[in-house]
């Protein structure tokens, strides 16, 4: 009896002190309304927030956690935030459509520099992925279409589907992409033609998110059916639901081994699991909060949460979670620089726009005449100065 009511003691301590942890962890609110996606830099230096605000910070992620840059080179919320394996290059978008990508130098007086915009999905986009070559930029919008963006050719390949599209993933082959849809519960496989190779089925709700494991032998799902869940590529069957959230799980992320899983929900949980022995090995519940994103630091010792109260605030910020794993140390690959291919000239006649495969090009240059009608935007548009801007449109 005595050992029963130790039990039901140690119980309560302990979920008491896990509820206060919300109130003993600092809040970083630099937004002005609910962050949409949070980011590690690959190195680990610097920790980037997308928000419903219309804009991108970026912290130091050290003691002083200090924000660096605050970049607004977007209409509506931010989306997607995609790094280069490097760490030389940032790409984001969101609900105007617009893929930006940036320089991310910290040896520049700006971080982030922009360099490039496309306008390659005709709405909304839901999903960026820098490819692990870091030749390809993968995207996935509202259009229903996941395009891949080869930076070298400058090419456009898209594989249309019916239904906008609400997670997305690559295979670390570059291979076979995994789609799933708004308002449907199925992951579909593609290969890079296009043609569909086989369906996930399991989840009873929208699936939020899709990652492929570095061994190519599985993907994990998050759903609005409050699961996680496990499956193996080559057969399609799922092999393990993690049932732990009480409400929609909004994100999942592993660390960079792929040894770790960590899951957030609306119902204020984040869930830390060990993959290879598929077990749920620390709880953190911040009470009061709901969980839009998480992100897991290259070195495995912190989770950075982005988080909301349940009523209405004035700003918006994360927390950084504390692992207890062991520290390992961040290796980055060589900076890759991409070899532009040359394309055959088929005309010598000028021409402001020029035609190639459905695409339409269109390029600025502060050398020319920025002032001059050819180049002035459109009365909806935003200007974006800078320097060899090129703007890529599929018609």
């Amino acid at each position: 009896m005595r050992s029963f009511y130790f039990l039901v003691i140690f119980f309560f301590c302990l979920t008491f002190t896990t509820n206060a942890q919300s109130d003993q962890l600092e809040y970083q609110a630099h937004h002005k309304d609910d962050i949409t996606v949070i980011e590690y830099s690959p190195d680990g230096r610097y920790i980037v927030s997308g928000s419903w605000d219309e804009s991108i910070i970026i912290q130091r992620n050290d003691s002083t956690l200090e924000v660096v840059q605050q970049i607004k080179d977007n209409r509506g919320a931010i989306r997607s935030i995609s790094f280069s394996r490097d760490g030389y290059h940032m790409i984001t978008g969101g609900q105007d459509g617009k893929l930006n990508i940036y320089h991310f130098n910290d040896s520049f007086f700006s971080i982030a520099t922009l360099d490039t915009t496309l306008i390659i999905n005709q709405s909304q986009i839901n999903k960026l992925i820098y490819g692990p070559g870091m030749r390809t930029i993968f995207s996935a919008g509202d259009d229903g279409r996941f395009i891949a963006y080869d930076i070298a050719k400058d090419r456009v390949i898209p594989i249309k589907t019916s239904r906008p599209i609400s997670a997305a993933s690559v295979a670390i082959d570059r291979m076979s992409y995994f789609i799933a849809h708004e308002k449907r519960a199925e992951i579909i496989q593609y290969d890079i033609m296009g043609r569909k190779l086989k369906s996930f089925l399991g989840h009873t709700d929208q699936i939020t998110d899709i990652l492929v494991t570095i061994d190519r032998k599985h993907i994990i799902s998050s759903s609005e059916d409050k699961t996680v869940r496990i499956w193996e590529i080559r057969s399609g069957k799922e092999l393990l639901a993690f049932k732990d959230h009480r409400w929609t799980v909004t994100d999942i992320a592993t660390d960079p081994h792929g040894k770790y899983l960590v899951s957030g929900s609306l119902d204020g949980t984040v869930h830390l699991y060990h993959l290879k022995d598929r077990e749920l090995i620390k709880t953190f519940n911040l009470e009061d909060h709901k969980i839009n994103a998480l992100a897991f630091s290259p070195n495995n010792t912190n989770i950075a949460v982005a988080a909301q109260k349940d009523e209405s605030s004035d700003s918006a910020g994360y927390f950084l979670l504390e692992t207890n794993l062991k520290h390992r140390a961040v290796k980055l690959p060589k900076r890759y620089k991409v070899k532009k291919q040359p394309k055959k000239k088929k005309s010598t006649s000028p021409s402001i726009n020029k035609r190639s495969s459905g695409i339409s090009r269109e390029i600025n240059s502060s050398k020319k005449d920025l002032n001059s009608n050819k180049t002035k935007p459109k009365s909806n548009e935003k200007v974006i100065k800078k320097t060899d801007q090129i703007e890529i449109r599929i018609d």
